[in-house]
């Protein structure tokens, strides 16, 4: 019994021991209560539970409940919390959208220990936020190496002492979260370095992560990364976002942008974001206006999203820096700003657009897709579009997630920007850099599987360049016109979307040889600068004209493709005087394939329909020759009468066996006989190298096709069955006046003697250099006549020609006009006239009349057209509507004014009104806050106006009442900050230098109505330490003001090499001693009497620079005592009277 009995009192006390208590605010609002008091905290919200027993309890939690801060006395709203000593507890947590400011009223630092538990151990809920803006003293976070936290909520480090969040070196990455939706805004400037999640020695690497959808504003200060090139105490994971709102420090501040990855960033507020070192990842990046990012002077930047440039993208004259865009989604390039940069490389995986122009100064090499737009790249850069390569065999170690290959082999540093793959290698990877050694490869994709020595391929598909500019690829004026020499490689891929004599890119220095591309997409009327060939497909959406002995050769396995019409096909261009002409080559065509050819201006296309595969060579080309050769005899006018006037050479290279020809055509190349031909007596014909044969079959004069089966190739053209009769005139279609004039088509085969034609109705018809003139409706005999040439008889045969009349619609025009207003002038639109005739040829001028008059009522009213005659025109005539309005009122519609801030753009007044036909017009009653031009409002200052807007009437409307609406302008926020200074004991102050932070409209100081000063307690005399810097006293009408104190540093006379002790007397009750350390350290400080006996001994930790500490003198008597510092490297005294 007793046993038991005893373990049930042990058990007892070790849950006791052990068990967790969970403590809430209770201390309200007010900043004189501590976190170290006791009575501020309770185990029950409304305070009726127990108060903190201890403020080192190591398993206690910590509750900030924004729904009651003040316990037995309810409160809620921001809560600024004096941390003024250390605490210790297991876990701190703010909830029910608490604000909380955590603050040091004196010197020194207080240290916030979280020793962890199950569970998050530092929570900040989402609408909650915590401040850390002590301007006295310093807070510190510390989290045990197990601790775990979430932030929900915000997070705000804004402070001009030490402030930050640490996990020992031991800790766990990634274990403090920033969630989506949460921030982090950090702007601190202590004296000493100070990072808002710790250094190297301090905190574990990456053990604070920020989430997709998660924000870092940094406001200035010390890196949020840390110091070290090598570390990073954050990890801004894909769709996080920094905000970069004031320019970094260069030196002396840790590492900003030095070998590290990061979300979306963007530059704004007029900051400046200087690059310390390369950048291995950059998800989405935005520059606003007025800001710039300062890429660094090697290595390179890496792009994964959208470039949005509405201020400036630079690098240094002689930065060798390289932006690499490796997105695995299309990326864009755009915005209104510069965009200056050392070079520029595309990936392999990428797909860009430019939406603005660029100057690149050293290199750029594209690998990938590049969409030039209508834009352009100048500058003094080189220029190299890649073709496929050749894999390149190698291996590497692979984690999981990781955006790195580690002991990488076989792989050079030049590889960069191609495709990787292997096993746990995502698709469509490039590699877009390397580390100093060679031996790490940054991927711009996270990796999907890990593995040790994995084999791993590396190879370029190559370049696929597409624009919008009718320049092309000029090298002076195209899309890519840098100073340096370019180099189009083989392979490079081809889409072009602009009319141009420049589709195609030529090496510098190099002839204008053909090239050789997986495909060639044009989408645009084209004359081409370099024969090309394919070996994917050929996307013919616009005219691509040859030029003489070019080919165009698709391989077999690749295809022509595209809408095939008289505007998109290949113009195989020829040379009649050197017989030189251009040819589309078509490898391995093995059925029915359309070969979309023509001549300059006709579209003759050509199917081939093969019996076996075969390569075949096809041109076209207008002027049909006796020997079918392009530079060959032309037939004569009357031989032409029964031929299209068109050859076609086709020629098989290899392959045998019969094969399908259909040969097309424009109805314009068609004789005047063959125009009137059946289809029997029409066809393909081949020519035997002196003279052409009759027809291989029937052809299809409406559809202006002919097909035949042949098997031997060589030149082809369309003809007719030759004529039994020595003279024919058949008969003549009808015609409509209007039409052109053409022949009549009698033929003959007595060649010696023309055709003459004779109308007996000049009326009607006229002859005009041989062909029929119309000259109106009616009929005349068309009579032709030929004279013997002693072989065949004179002939004489005449055609009736009827000509209708054309149709001519005459249609009143629809008119409107105000109550008691004039008539207006009533007219008609005339639809159908012929041979530029105008309503002075009909006979009778039409009658237009209305029933309105100026005294009629609103309403509509006919308008009537009557009375029209013309000889060659059928007429319709159709009335029209003439619609009388009252009167009407006119409404103008204000929406209230948006409130603005000085600095704002310019903004439309966004009044409309329900008539748009008389303007708007606006008056500003106070011009020193607006003034407006046209429909834009332009602030000039902050306070109020009123604007009013307006609508004048005229003869059919009333004028609107006016609409006032009031403006309001909010000065806009100016920060003015002194920068620390340092000193040296009995020097005089320096000059404070000033900083500010938010002037607009490209502002200075001078601006001011008066400017700020800056007040010290120091002076000459004042013994070593810090100092507050207080500025204060500008005076402005548009700018709210918020102060930002300095630090003035006083050294001691030994400089920042030796140890100093200052001991005095702060009050009658308290000592302070104030020392000044080289380095960190723990020290005992014990003051004696003068005959050597203690009186006090106070541990501290002295922090590198100066450190106050506050001692208790209230039990020490009166009388010269002496204050020593002992500690590691530390062994300071002071003899001191205490007075009291």
């Amino acid at each position: 019994m007793k046993r038991v009995l005893l373990t049930i009192i042990i058990l007892s006390i070790a849950d006791f021991v052990y068990s967790q208590t969970t403590y809430y605010w209770v201390g309200g609002t007010s900043p004189s209560t501590s976190i170290t008091t006791g009575s501020n905290w309770n185990t029950v919200l409304d305070g009726s539970g127990s108060p903190r027993s201890s403020s080192t309890g190591a398993t206690d939690i910590l509750v900030f409940d924004g729904s009651n801060v003040g316990g037995a006395t309810p409160a809620t709203g921001a809560v600024t919390c004096l941390a003024n000593g250390s605490i210790t507890c297991a876990q701190m947590k703010f909830v029910n959208n608490a604000t909380v400011s955590l603050i040091r009223g004196t010197s020194g630092t207080s240290t916030l220990t979280l020793n962890g538990d199950a569970g998050e151990d530092f929570a900040v809920d989402a609408g909650c936020t915590v401040s850390f803006t002590s301007t006295v003293g310093s807070i510190r976070m510390a989290l045990a190496a197990t601790c775990t936290g979430r932030v929900s909520g915000s997070i705000i480090m804004v402070t001009p002492l030490q402030a930050r969040f640490d996990n020992t070196t031991a800790g766990t990455p990634n274990s403090f979260i920033f969630t989506n939706g949460s921030s982090l805004t950090t702007n601190i400037t202590s004296a000493s370095s100070s990072y808002a999640f710790g250094s190297s020695s301090q905190s574990s690497e990456k053990w604070v992560t920020f989430q997709a959808g998660s924000h870092l504003y940094y406001d200035g200060g010390f890196s949020p990364n840390g110091s070290g090139n090598f570390f990073s105490a954050i990890d801004m994971q894909p769709g996080s976002t920094w905000h970069h709102r004031a320019t970094n420090p260069t030196t002396g501040a840790g590492n900003f942008f030095n070998q590290k990855s990061y979300g979306n960033v963007i530059v704004e507020n007029n900051a400046n974001l200087i690059a310390l070192g390369p950048v291995y990842r950059i998800g989405n990046l935005t520059i606003n206006t007025g800001s710039t990012f300062t890429t660094y002077t090697s290595g390179q930047t890496v792009i994964l999203g959208q470039v949005v440039v509405n201020g400036t993208l630079t690098s240094d004259i002689a930065s060798t820096n390289e932006i690499v865009l490796a997105g695995s989604s299309a990326q864009a390039i755009s915005g209104a700003g510069t965009i200056n940069i050392a070079s520029l490389r595309v990936a392999d995986n990428a797909d860009v657009a430019l939406g603005k122009d660029i100057s690149v100064d050293k290199s750029i090499t594209i690998h990938g897709k590049l969409n030039f737009n209508t834009n352009k790249i100048t500058g003094n850069a080189t220029f190299t579009g890649t073709g496929p390569s050749t894999p390149i065999s190698g291996s590497g170690n692979l984690t999981s997630a990781s955006y790195m290959i580690t002991g990488v082999t076989g792989i050079a540093i030049t590889n960069r920007g191609l495709r990787i793959s292997g096993t746990g290698i995502a698709p469509n990877t490039s590699i877009v850099a390397f580390n100093a050694a060679g031996d790490t490869i940054y991927l711009s994709d996270p990796l999907v599987s890990g593995g040790s020595a994995v084999s791993l391929s590396v190879a370029g598909s190559g370049t696929t360049l597409q624009n919008n500019n009718a320049n092309g690829y000029d090298p002076a004026t195209g899309s890519v016109s840098t100073a340096g020499n370019k180099t189009y490689n083989d392979g490079i891929n081809y889409i072009v979307n602009a009319a141009t004599t420049w589709p195609f890119g030529v090496s510098t220095g190099s002839p204008a040889t053909a090239v050789t591309a997986k495909f060639i997409e044009i989408n645009a009327p084209v004359t081409v600068n370099r024969a090309f060939t394919v070996s994917d497909h050929l996307t013919v959406n616009g005219k691509i004209a040859l030029r003489p002995l070019d080919v165009v050769h698709i391989l077999a396995g690749g295809a022509i493709n595209g809408t095939f019409n008289s505007s998109n096909y290949i113009a195989t261009v020829s040379n009649s005087a050197t017989g030189d002409i251009s040819s589309l080559q078509y490898d391995g065509l093995a059925s029915a394939t359309t070969l979309p050819v023509g001549s300059l201006n006709n579209y003759l296309p050509v199917t081939l329909s093969p019996s076996s595969s075969s390569n075949f060579s096809v041109t076209a080309f207008e002027g049909i020759t006796s020997n079918g050769a392009v530079n060959g005899t032309p037939l004569t006018p009357s031989e032409k009468q029964n031929v299209v006037n068109a050859v076609w050479n086709i020629n098989r290279l290899t392959g045998s066996g019969t094969s399908g020809i259909q040969l097309g055509w424009n109805a314009a190349l068609e004789g005047s006989t063959f125009a009137t031909l059946p289809n029997t007596d029409i066809g393909i014909i081949t020519n035997s190298g002196s003279s052409w044969a009759v027809p291989l079959g029937p052809g299809d004069n409406t559809a202006n096709i002919a097909a035949a089966n042949v098997s031997s190739f060589g030149s082809f053209g369309v003809g007719a069955i030759p004529q039994a009769q020595p003279f024919v005139f058949n008969p003549i279609p009808a015609k409509t006046y209007g039409d052109v004039d053409f022949n009549a088509g009698a033929t003959s085969l007595n060649t010696a003697q023309p055709i003459i034609y004779s109308s007996d109705n000049l009326a009607v018809a006229t002859i005009v250099a041989g062909n029929i003139h119309i000259t109106g409706a009616g009929t005349a005999n068309i009579t032709a006549s030929q004279a013997s040439d002693g072989f065949y008889p004179a002939a004489s045969a005449s055609q009736p020609l009827t000509v209708a009349k054309a149709n001519l619609t005459i249609t009143a025009d629809n008119k409107t006009k105000f109550e008691q207003q004039p008539n207006p002038v009533l007219t008609a639109t005339y639809t159908g006239l012929v041979y530029g005739e105008t309503p002075a040829v009909l006979l009778t001028q039409p009658n237009i009349t209305t029933t309105a008059t100026t005294g009629s009522i609103p309403g509509t009213y006919p308008i009537t057209v009557t009375g029209a005659t013309a000889a060659n025109y059928n007429i319709t005539m159709i009335n029209g509507t003439l619609t009388i309005q009252p009167k009407q009122n006119q409404t103008i519609t204000f929406p209230a004014l948006a409130t603005k801030t000085y600095g704002n753009a310019d903004f439309a007044t966004g009044a409309t009104s329900t008539n748009n036909t008389i303007p708007i017009t606006y008056v500003s009653s106070n011009p020193a806050v607006a003034t407006i031009t046209g429909n834009t409002i332009h602030i000039t200052g902050a306070g109020t106006t009123t604007i009013t807007a307006s609508q004048a009437g005229n003869a059919g409307y009333f004028s609107a009442p006016d609409v006032a609406r009031t403006l309001t302008v909010n000065k806009a926020n100016l920060t003015i900050r002194v920068l620390d200074t340092v000193k040296t004991e009995g020097q005089l102050n320096p000059v404070f230098t000033i900083i500010y932070t938010g002037f607009v409209l490209g502002e200075t100081a001078a601006n001011l109505a008066t400017p700020p000063t800056v007040s010290t307690t120091a002076t000459t005399t004042s013994p070593a330490g810090y100092y507050t810097l207080t500025p204060g006293g500008a005076v402005t009408n548009n700018y709210n003001i918020t102060y930002t104190p300095g630090r003035l540093t006083i050294l001691p006379v030994t400089g920042t090499s030796q140890n100093h002790i200052h001991a005095f007397m702060s009050s009658k009750t308290s000592l302070t001693v104030r020392v000044y350390s080289t380095y960190p350290a723990l020290a005992d400080i014990v003051i004696y009497d003068m005959s050597g006996r203690p009186w006090v001994k106070k541990n501290v930790f002295l922090p590198e620079g100066f450190q106050n500490t506050e001692i208790d003198v209230t039990l020490i008597p009166s009388g010269i005592h002496i204050v020593t510092v002992r500690g590691s490297g530390v062994d300071l005294k002071q003899i001191i009277p205490i007075i009291k």
